[in-house]
């Protein structure tokens, strides 16, 4: 059994044992369900074909796809009605639909309760009952998923599911949204597991479970709580913290960010009947603490851990995503003279095209990895280091790290201001270096405002220097650390070693980082090149950082658990192999769906050598290949599994999270 610090115990314990009234620091709570749903405005999809009583001439469909009822509520699926004494909504699920706050909201708790009904309608009469909280919305409803449910974050109300994490994009999956989530095994909210990426238009995690089902049985209430501050929100369930996320946000169409702090509030109806009740929102001014602790947003030493992936240098780019990924981490350091892989003729990253960049951009979101950081080469003239910038804006990067040329700092600090993009001075050992000390990073930095400092504390030992003097001269103005080891002092040609096993006093590095308030990047780096790679020496690395932080360990990942080539991975992965024409052509046809949540029928087809998917009214979307007869989509989570009867494609199997959809082919 592995022995639980007394910390990380209580802090795990401390999960079901606060009180679900316990209130934080604010207004007092505002009851909004009155007999007449003043605080909401009704809006209703597209009625199945099966609902009867409806106006003449009122447009059915597949419940999904056509056009929506929008304010109008012929059949009362959003009504205030008394159940045993208690003023409760009633939610009939009998046609999609969302009952939408007038207003935003920001900084609150938001507390309800709910049951189920015993009625279930189509499209979803063979799944489980589900309804939703949704908050954050922005956009209209016209624009939203299935001309309902509006662009935003989604706390989960299903039968064993509630409080699972759904980022919900717009109707056109142009805007997505993302967060930083604590994603463990089969994809649970995890305090012990590395932050990780949610969502985005290319991202591969689409949603996030809860860590346990606290859920009461279907016929009594059961407690949700949502506390949200800023762009942070944690969701209960009957007192259990199940999942909390931090960093919000809006991925636009060209790959920036706008923080998701606010947005109008939804209850969902979708196909189930169901009841709410005690609906209250409070403005609060922070989470509470033992919530907090709870869900994790307390672990101490936020600093953002990272690697360097010149530390896998001889690899391709991909298969450094890959080792990184692997060792548990969350951010990463790119170089522009590395390769950019098999896909991309082994090109240095800085000779590729828009299109390429792109490419390897969207690979490092499949990973739910973030690049807020890139080496770069700069050179002597204007035009080389314009191009590096191009490469740094386009992978949207925050900052490069860089050792410009003396002659060129007030260029080089005045491209950095146009392009919005800081630079961090490196610095290499004495003779190398124009940087190796403390005080010509200072000079550099005097009258250049973009400049800041990534302090590589292996190097300065290498010239004498104590990493402690050096982090104390660049107080202020330190945006990362290159974080090594090295055996001894005044040895140029020394080669760095596992953190811990040589002179540096890291937790006097620690101590001293602490006492400035340092708020910026750890980018683990090796230059030495143990073989067969430096993972197992990175992994060993992060292990001692936790460790000397009193941080829970990581899970580290088998290299091709995301059924990635880790031997000659190409510049996509694994799952976009090349799909052979013939294979297309067996593919191609349209497929009657049961019980057509999306459409009643999809369409396959070939197109510039890649296998696409059409299903109503919905943008095409490609298709991944991921193994033989098994596709996963480009743009929305979505698995395909080709079913076949003598060797001939009959059908294709669709799934979604916990939905699966047969379609015969017609």
């Amino acid at each position: 059994m592995k022995k639980l610090s007394l910390a990380l115990l209580c802090l795990v314990l401390s999960a079901s044992l606060f009180s679900q009234n316990k209130k934080a620091p604010g207004v007092k709570p505002i009851n909004l369900l009155d007999n007449n749903l003043s605080y909401w405005y009704k809006w209703l999809g597209v009625p199945h074909t099966s609902v009867k009583g409806l106006p003449a001439g009122t447009p059915t469909g597949d419940g999904m796809n056509g056009t929506p009822l929008g304010m109008n509520d012929p059949k009362n699926v959003f009504s205030v009605i008394t159940l045993n004494g208690e003023k409760v909504l009633k939610v009939t699920g009998e046609i999609y639909g969302g009952l939408t706050t007038k207003k935003e909201y920001e900084n609150y708790h938001l507390h309800l309760q709910y049951k189920w009904g015993t009625k279930k309608y189509a499209p979803r009469l063979t799944m489980p009952r589900d309804m939703g909280i949704m908050f954050h919305l922005t956009g209209t409803n016209e624009d939203a998923f299935w001309s309902v449910f509006m662009m935003g974050l989604e706390c989960q109300i299903s039968e064993q599911t509630s409080a699972d994490l759904f980022l919900v994009p717009d109707k056109k999956f142009t805007t997505w949204p993302v967060a930083d989530v604590r994603v463990g095994g089969d994809t649970k909210w995890d305090i012990n597991a590395p932050l990780k990426v949610a969502g985005g238009k290319a991202g591969i995690i689409r949603s996030v479970k809860r860590s346990e089902n606290y859920e009461s049985d279907s016929t009594k209430w059961t407690t949700m709580d949502l506390y949200t501050i800023g762009s942070t929100a944690v969701y209960l369930v009957n007192g259990h913290v199940v999942m909390a996320f931090q960093n919000a946000g809006l991925e636009q169409a060209d790959k920036s960010i706008t923080p998701l702090t606010k947005g109008k509030i939804q209850l969902q109806s979708e196909g189930a009947e169901g009841y709410y009740k005690d609906i209250t929102i409070q403005q609060i001014t922070e989470i509470p603490d033992d919530i907090r602790k709870a869900a994790g947003l307390d672990l101490p030493h936020t600093w953002k851990l990272g690697v360097a992936l010149y530390t896998f240098h001889t690899f391709s780019f991909p298969q450094q995503l890959a080792k990184a990924d692997s060792a548990g981490l969350r951010y990463v350091e790119g170089f522009t003279f590395g390769k950019a892989g098999e896909g991309l003729k082994d090109s240095m990253i800085m000779q590729l095209s828009a299109r390429g960049i792109g490419k390897l951009k969207n690979l490092v979101n499949k990973y739910g990895l973030r690049m807020e950081s890139i080496y770069v080469v700069g050179g002597k003239t204007i035009d080389a280091w314009k191009k590096e910038f191009e490469i740094a804006k386009l992978l949207n990067v925050k900052y490069v790290t860089a050792e410009p040329p003396v002659n060129m700092w007030d260029a080089v600090d005045s491209l950095a201001g146009v392009y919005k993009i800081k630079v961090a001075i490196h610095n290499h050992w004495k003779g190398m270096s124009a940087y190796w000390s403390p005080d010509s990073v200072l000079a550099a930095m005097k009258g250049h405002p973009n400049f800041r400092a990534c302090a590589d504390i292996g190097h300065w030992p290498k010239s004498g220097i104590n990493p402690v003097d050096g982090l104390k001269k660049l107080e202020g103005h330190l945006l990362a650390i290159h974080f090594k080891d090295i055996a001894a002092y005044n040895n140029p040609k020394l080669q760095d070693v596992p953190a811990g096993k040589g002179i540096n006093d890291f937790p006097a590095i620690f101590k001293e980082l602490e006492r400035q308030k340092f708020d910026g990047y750890i980018i683990i780096e090796r230059d030495a090149e143990d073989k067969p790679s430096n993972l197992p020496s990175v992994i060993e690395t992060v292990m001692y950082y936790n460790n000397q932080l009193g941080l829970p360990q990581n899970a580290h990942k088998p290299l091709g658990e995301l059924g990635l080539d880790t031997a000659g991975i190409n510049s996509n992965t694994a799952a976009d192999l090349p799909v052979d024409a013939a294979l297309i052509n067996e593919y191609t046809g349209t497929y009657k769906m049961t019980p057509g949540r999306l459409a009643a029928t999809i369409k396959m087809y070939g197109k510039n050598g890649a296998l696409y998917f059409k299903a109503g009214d919905y943008p095409e979307m490609k298709l991944l290949s991921r193994n033989v007869d098994t596709f996963e989509g480009s743009i929305f989570s979505m698995e395909f599994k080709f079913v076949r009867k003598d060797s001939k494609v009959t059908g294709v199997k669709l799934i979604m999270g916990s939905d699966e959809e047969l379609g015969v082919k017609e």
